[in-house]
């Protein structure tokens, strides 16, 4: 039997893509319907054999000058070791364009080239699959290059496997022991100062938009409009989480007051026993470690009140982020931090409610997405992120074929000169 190159249902899209070992939320109907919310105009195509879908896409267009930039961010959903699978989709995609003013094909799959530990020394050996057979039909390749992207697709990603978890039925202490030492010190670190995240409604949006604006000012990058937040809440529902991470101050200062209390207590004990034995010296050392954690303490409870009367209020957001969630993996997308209240550490919070939603709905990869693909400790999102123990992974890159070859050659050419200009 023949396959033949077809524009798909929804249906027949979403049940081939969620089940698709390198589907992700950029090959998602959702995914296409933000897209088309955005500008962009979208399709899922697919080859079909006897009624059966073996290869499919969001292939998205847009125009530039002299045609159309068509792209397809995140895929093809294909075997790419098979090369007379891969031509031929891409031969029904060029078709397709050339009938929509097609100027040039960009390819953004999501494949890895190479994987690398927490000190960059590589993992395995180099993956060439998706790079030979693109180059292979006239694609040029532009290889992944360290430093941040304005892609919607990172070149370099850091990943974690949740299967070791989910094979022991998603234990809750299975998952926190999986994480490294400086994860687990800081959820600790939260779960004594008691904070608590809860998933957002859609009214809350713009308290979240107005939390990663502040973090994008105070960095100085480009944050997405309440519109985006808002559009991706409405396209993909129940995979979706809008979170927020928040401090009671009453709640938390009572608890470090509680703390201090049975420190003073064990400090004056310590205090009559080194009246007994004066020369002991390790009553001394403990009475001095003891007596710095009723400091610390102390100082903590200032902080909070000092805090709590700034903001006027008992309850605030510290942290949050965005998350969606496919069959394949639970991604880590957009998030912001008020300054003044980083001491709290809610951005480890807010990752392991995303991993415990993970965990729950039996997703087996969680994807924790960009980093500079940098390992010389230069890297601070690359530090907040190895606290829970994963590898990073740099990306195939990208690909493009023109599909108007004499037009894109002129666009090219005028690209350069208003460059120079």
């Amino acid at each position: 039997m023949t396959r033949s190159f077809e524009e798909l249902t929804t249906a027949e899209f979403e049940a081939f893509a969620q089940t698709h070992a390198d589907g992700s939320y950029l090959q998602t109907a959702s995914q296409a319907r933000l897209l088309a919310r955005r500008g962009w105009q979208t399709s899922l195509v697919g080859l079909v054999e006897d009624q059966k879908v073996q290869a499919a896409a969001v292939l998205g267009w847009i125009p530039v000058k002299m045609g159309n930039l068509f792209q397809i961010d995140g895929g093809m959903l294909i075997d790419f070791s098979n090369q007379e699978l891969v031509t031929e989709f891409v031969a029904g995609v060029m078709a397709f364009a050339k009938e929509h003013q097609g100027l040039f094909l960009r390819i953004m799959p999501n494949a890895i080239y190479r994987k690398f530990n927490d000190d960059g020394t590589q993992i395995g050996t180099d993956d060439n699959t998706v790079i030979d057979a693109l180059m292979a039909i006239g694609f040029t390749h532009a290889p992944a290059t360290q430093g941040w992207t304005t892609n919607s697709s990172p070149s370099w990603q850091y990943v974690k496997s949740l299967k070791p978890v989910l094979d022991v039925d998603g234990d809750s202490k299975a998952l926190r022991a999986s994480f490294a030492k400086d994860g687990k010190y800081y959820l600790k670190k939260t779960d004594q100062f008691g904070i608590k995240v809860h998933r957002l409604a859609k009214d809350e949006l713009p308290a979240f938009k107005a939390l990663t604006q502040d973090t994008a000012n105070r960095l100085d990058y480009h944050d997405k409009d309440l519109d985006f937040y808002e559009t991706v809440f409405e396209e993909y529902g129940d995979d979706a989480y809008f979170v927020f991470a928040e401090m009671d101050f009453p709640a938390y200062i009572k608890g470090q007051q509680q703390a201090r209390d049975h420190l003073a207590e064990v400090v004056a004990n310590l205090d009559a026993r080194i009246a007994e034995k004066p020369n002991y010296k390790k009553l001394k050392r403990q009475r001095a470690e003891y007596a710095d954690q009723h400091k610390q303490h102390e100082k903590r409870i200032a902080q909070a009140q000092t805090a709590r009367q700034e903001a006027g209020k008992d309850v605030v957001v510290i942290a949050g982020a965005l998350f969606l969630a496919t069959a394949n993996e639970m991604i880590y997308l957009y998030s912001g931090t008020y300054d003044e209240y980083k001491n709290f550490y809610g951005p480890y919070a807010v990752q392991e409610y995303a991993f415990k939603q993970a965990v729950a709905r039996k997703i087996p990869n969680y994807n924790f997405y960009g980093i500079s693909g940098v390992f010389d400790g230069s890297d601070g999102v690359l530090g907040f992120k190895q606290g829970f123990a994963g590898y990073a992974e740099e990306k195939v890159g990208s690909f493009i074929k023109p599909i108007n070859s004499t037009k894109y050659a002129v666009y090219r050419f005028l690209k350069k000169i208003l460059a120079r200009g």
